[in-house]
This record gives structure tokens, C-alpha cells and sequence, in this order.
């Protein structure tokens, strides 16, 4: 899955730990959006990294 999950976390300074802390979601799930595994990821946990990124779901996940 494309996106840009590493992108925006790291303008923000924020390990994927922080990240992981601050979404209620696995630090491993962060490390497999970020090395594009094909992975499901349900809108939920999208929803969860977009709001600690500050950003909308579809700027993270749906553009390039």
C-alpha cells in the first residue's frame, strides 16, 4: 500500500513509536505502511495515524 505515512512523520519529529503511542495503533503496523507491505489496514487505524499527523486520511493514504 502507497502512502505517506514515513513522509508526514517525519516532518512532525516523531519516532514510530510516538507515532504507534499517539495512534492506538502497533509500532509494527507503522513499520509495515512505511516499507509498503501489503497489508489491510481497515479506515479506523487510517483515521488514527492521519489525526496524530494532523493531516486528512486522503493526504496520507490516497495521494502521492
Amino acid at each position: 500500500m502507497k502512502n505517506n505515512v514515513e513522509k508526514y512523520r517525519k516532518e512532525k519529529g516523531m519516532s514510530q513509536q510516538d507515532l504507534a503511542d499517539a495512534s492506538d495503533v502497533s509500532r509494527n503496523t507503522i513499520s509495515n505502511l512505511e516499507r509498503g507491505r501489503a497489508i489491510n489496514v481497515g479506515y479506523k487505524i487510517m483515521k488514527n495515524i492521519a489525526k496524530a499527523l494532523g493531516k486528512e486520511v486522503p493526504e496520507i493514504f490516497f495521494e502521492e
